[in-house]
């Protein structure tokens, strides 16, 4: 193992590096101990792994393409290469003739491609980037079979979206393994090019874990698939009167639809919260999310809850100022114990989300973080639309109206 892992820091770090002629040294002139990667850098130098140039510096920010990756991984793995003869050409743009042919071959098992039609791609000459590199470094620690794929353990990237949907299981493992961690503004940047400080980095966090890790590396590589977990996607973008995604039998307070929007109202005085329940399995989940349109024209006080029973509910809802938290313990008592106030300037139309994972919850108000907790019991499953009394203040002038509704669970 640990020779597979020296033999792996060196390629990356040597792929366009010029080494010393004699001992390598371990202070570059372009890695100061302010150097976000000055630790793992050092350390891979005073153990002789890593070198830089002749000019004392070690090029920190370099990027390595995709077909100098393909030969890394080769040269990491111990694979024999062998001849070309008998080994079909799987990708459109690396021929029997290219440099790297073999390369890419061998190592397509541990690598990532690009299908169009019928046809794959590798694009050799491309940056390989963060999602590569993460991908590469599950299957040869061997979690890919060891471990067990929870994408909630990507849910707290703002880019999450950019990261290839097939990779998203192998991503969640290299996160959850801290073989690789996102950046201070709760992005991951999955399509960002390597360089050479972040391959020191990944590669001397993953030469941690040799001790508990043992791979085995095939004659004939297969490649894996972790299996995607079960979901459950529920959208509303309220174009039906019946409210048929919607459990009518148990809402309080009268929901109406109208202009493909929905509100409510209340003729029964003793009644404070209007809730909407959505219609679902209410199955055991390991995370789930939930947002919201709302069109806020009076006071807001509009929003959605979770977490629910049959007699009480999490409630989030935004006021004038603020985005509240509360636990509702009857609908017809006004009161409730209050969790948390936001401060937050109101606006006219807001997206409010609410995404639990396990025993925790965020929220977010059009797209941008705003609130969490951890550690909570959060066994109730009803979960849906709410409304304050209040937000009718001043009705039918002045209302607080929903749309766009969406629900997403990933089961147990």
């Amino acid at each position: 193992m640990k020779k597979w892992m020296a033999m792996l820091l060196t390629m990356i770090l040597f792929v366009t590096a010029i080494p010393f002629a004699h001992a390598a040294t371990t202070n570059f002139k372009d890695v100061p101990r302010s150097h976000w990667a000055y630790e793992a850098i050092t350390k891979m130098a005073e153990e002789g792994i890593i070198s830089g140039y002749n000019d004392g510096s070690f090029r920190p920010d370099n990027r390595i393409s995709r077909a100098e990756f393909a030969k890394i991984m080769i040269a990491a793995s111990g694979i024999d290469l062998g001849s070309a003869r008998n080994v079909s050409q799987t990708f459109e743009d690396v021929d029997r003739d290219n440099w790297a042919f073999l390369y890419v071959e061998r190592a397509k098992n541990y690598l990532t491609g690009y299908k169009s039609g019928k046809r794959y791609y590798y694009k050799p000459n491309e940056n390989a980037v963060r999602e590569d590199i993460a991908v590469a470094l599950v299957r040869l620690m061997g979690y890919d079979q060891s471990k067990t794929s929870n994408t909630s353990a990507i849910d707290r990237f703002r880019d999450k979206s950019d990261i290839s949907k097939e990779l998203r299981p192998y991503i969640a493992i290299a996160v959850d393994t801290d073989l690789i961690k996102g950046f201070n503004d709760q992005t991951f940047r999955p399509q960002a090019a390597i360089t050479r400080a972040e391959a020191a980095t990944l590669l001397y966090r993953a030469k941690e874990k040799l001790d508990e890790t043992k791979i085995v590396f095939p004659t004939e590589p297969t490649q894996p698939k972790p299996e995607e977990p079960k979901t459950i996607s529920i959208s509303d973008s309220f174009t039906d009167e019946k409210l048929q995604k919607w459990d009518t039998d148990h809402q309080s307070g009268s929901w109406v639809v109208g202009g493909q929007k929905v509100m409510a109202f209340s003729e029964n005085e003793k009644l404070y919260h209007y809730l909407l329940p959505l219609n679902w399995s209410e199955a055991k989940t390991s995370s789930y999310e939930l947002q919201v349109d709302l069109t806020q024209n009076g006071r807001g006080l509009g929003g959605l809850f979770f977490n629910g029973t049959d007699k009480q509910a999490t409630v989030v809802f935004l006021d004038k100022d603020a985005l509240y938290v509360k636990r509702m313990t009857d609908t017809n008592k006004k009161d409730m114990t209050s969790i948390a106030k936001v401060p937050l300037k109101q606006q006219k139309s807001a997206k409010l989300k609410i995404k639990v994972s396990g025993n925790d919850y965020s929220l977010y108000v059009n797209d941008s973080f705003v609130y969490s907790q951890e550690g909570q019991n959060l066994s109730g499953t009803k979960l849906g639309l709410y409304l304050n009394r209040d937000a009718n203040a001043d009705f039918p002038e002045k209302l607080t109206n929903f749309d766009n509704f969406s629900f997403k669970a990933t089961l147990k």
